[in-house]
């Protein structure tokens, strides 16, 4: 209703002064009431029209001619009454409005003054008080409104390229996670082929020599116990064979630890509605294994804390690969605290962090943030330094 009223409010200011006028007109006459019926009408009628001016959006024109065309009806008709010179500010100031005109224009609000109206002092003060509205309106309120909807569409332009920007940003890291995820496969894939390859043969056929075996054992002994020394040296060599091609085709730690916290981000916006993000810049080839355990184990940590208190609606982990050093940060934009209680949750992190020489650091304001930095030299290297 407030907003309602906000939005006509030069509509109601016109429709007060408007009502004043044709109060005045009324009690001012030394005319009776029917005597002045018809310009009690007019009057009416030119005050519907011009509240109909400011309340359309569209087909402001007509009324605004209509407008004119009563203006100079009731001017003609009334020549020896004071009511058309009242109608000459409100038509002047509504063709400015209109079409746009330069303030100046406005003046001629003031043209009634030339024709000697008989109220020369009433009319200035309507005239005064009609441009002001009318300036306060379109001026003052109109470059306010204007410059409102300008903020209004570079905010909606601002969220429009922030929600295409996180579009490609999920896009790019779905395809990052499945990119990952092939990989995964093409390796698991790999390992079933070169088992199957390599050890297939060799236990098939040891499986046919021990069967030989068992029907050879009561009447040829010795040929038994060749053939059976010849199927543990091929076991032999086959579990040699496994120990090399887990070590040569053992899964890659660094995308393992990828792929958990890509699932552990679905798994925050599945289940809990929970924006979550995960941003790598710098080559991840750079993190050694066990740093990979620590930001993945405190990954965990963070999160679940943050599911548990932060009752937060947006979560980031982003990882910076530098020169020397690795930089964690895991952020939710939940609960603020200024004093942070360290639970065995966050003294956990503290000791993994401690045995890999890095620092943390915990901030509990504007939201909650925690700032990992993991050397990527050791220790050997830094003393030989």
């Amino acid at each position: 209703m407030v907003e309602k009223m906000k939005e006509n409010y030069s509509a109601m200011i016109k429709f007060s002064c408007l009502t004043i006028m044709l109060a005045y007109v009324i009690v001012g006459s030394e005319k009776s009431l029917q005597a002045i019926s018809l310009e009690c009408f007019l009057l009416g009628l030119f005050l519907m029209v011009a509240t109909l001016y400011e309340l359309l959006d569209k087909e402001k024109i007509g009324c605004l001619l209509a407008e004119i065309i009563l203006a100079i009806v009731i001017f003609a008709l009334f020549l020896n009454s004071s009511i058309g010179f009242y109608l000459i500010p409100v038509v002047v100031l509504d063709t400015v409005g209109y079409f746009k005109l330069p303030l100046v224009v406005g003046l001629m609000a003031f043209a009634g003054v030339f024709f000697n109206p008989p109220d020369l002092a009433v009319y200035m003060i309507f005239c005064i008080f009609i441009s002001v509205i009318y300036f306060q309106n379109q001026v003052m309120i109109k470059k306010y409104q204007d410059k409102l909807e300008n903020y209004e569409q570079e905010e909606f332009k601002l969220k429009d390229s922030i929600s295409d920007k996180d579009l490609k940003f999920k896009k790019k890291l779905e395809q990052n996670s499945l990119h990952y995820k092939n990989q995964m496969l093409e390796e698991r894939a790999r390992i079933y082929q070169a088992l199957h390859d390599k050890l297939g043969h060799s236990i098939n056929g040891s499986v046919y020599q021990l069967e030989a075996s068992k029907v050879l054992i009561h009447d040829k002994p010795d040929e038994s116990t060749r053939i059976i020394q010849a199927v543990i040296d091929t076991l032999r060599e086959s579990m040699d064979e496994i120990r090399f091609i887990l070590r040569k085709e053992k899964p890659d730690r660094k995308k393992a630890a990828l792929l958990q916290l890509h699932g552990l981000c679905e798994e925050c916006r599945e289940k809990y509605g929970i924006q979550a993000t995960l941003l790598l810049e710098g080559e991840d080839k750079e993190i050694p294994d066990h740093i990979w355990e620590v930001i993945l184990d405190n990954a965990i940590e963070a999160v679940s804390n943050a599911l548990k208190y932060a009752k937060c609606s947006r979560l980031a982990i982003e990882l910076m690969v530098m020169n020397k050093i690795v930089r964690c940060s895991i952020y939710n934009n939940g609960a603020s605290c200024e004093t942070i209680v360290e639970g065995m949750g966050i003294q956990g992190m503290k000791d993994r962090i401690r045995k890999v020489n890095g620092l943390i650091d915990i901030d509990g304001q504007n939201g909650f943030r925690i700032n990992m930095i993991f050397p990527l030299t050791s220790v050997e290297e830094r003393g030989q330094s």
